[in-house]
């Protein structure tokens, strides 16, 4: 069994609310937070819950890729997607940059793909 629980923290809520539907409406189990440190502390409380994350880059006390980083030092299977105003670009398996605001469709694909990606290496999700 795979699992299908996801992350996603924002300091837009509408954001988070739009895309946790979705999600949700695509069979994920979707956990948000607005505080990237209360995010943090959330997934080092629950280490293998999770098995991919979706930050904004840019937020108040952290940004996405240094919050990315620090869960990769927690668990390393973690997936990263960072949603940013600089447009998609594959940074590498770990981390994916995403245009912020992405379509529904775009994003629901990019988690698919997410997914896929650590299925098909071999990790267990």
């Amino acid at each position: 069994m795979f699992n299908k629980s996801i992350i996603i923290v924002d300091d837009d809520p509408d954001l988070i609310n739009v895309y946790s539907e979705a999600l949700k409406m695509s069979g994920y189990d979707v956990s948000s937070f607005t505080d990237p440190s209360l995010a943090y502390q959330h997934i080092k409380e629950n280490t293998n819950r999770y098995s991919l994350v979706i930050t904004g880059d840019k937020m108040p006390d952290r940004n996405g890729l240094f919050l990315g980083t620090k869960l990769l030092e927690i668990n390393p299977k973690l997936n990263v997607i960072i949603m940013s105003d600089f447009g998609d670009l594959k940074c590498n398996y770990k981390f994916n940059l995403l245009k912020k605001r992405v379509s529904i469709f775009k994003l629901i694909s990019a988690v698919n793909e997410s997914i896929s990606k650590s299925i098909s290496h071999g990790d267990k999700i």
